[in-house]
């Protein structure tokens, strides 16, 4: 006897897919909002960073709501978003020419 395949409509079970690619995304809006601060820094503009708190704690829910294996799996792209913070943090600190 063979080892049957999964019904094709198993996985369709609501709730049961993945909540990472969520994260991701979530994870891909704050950076472009960081890299976009950073540019207006940088150029010497005035950045308003309202929001990006509540963005920051919306993709933190995200990935504490996700199975451990999917949350370690996001860990590199939340490391590269802590180095883009640092770097507008970087920008920020630096005396702005008269």
């Amino acid at each position: 006897m063979t080892q049957a395949e999964p019904h094709p409509q198993a996985q369709a079970i609501p709730g049961a897919a993945s909540r990472q690619p969520a994260a991701e995304q979530a994870a891909e809006g704050v950076s472009r909002m960081l890299r976009l601060a950073r540019g207006m820094v940088e150029a010497g503009r005035r950045v308003e960073l309202e929001g990006l708190d509540q963005m920051v704690g919306r993709l933190c829910a995200r990935c504490l709501d996700l199975p451990p294996e999917e949350g370690r799996a996001l860990r590199p792209v939340l490391a590269a978003l802590l180095v883009e913070i640092d770097a507008l943090n970087a920008s920020l600190a630096r005396p702005k020419p008269p």
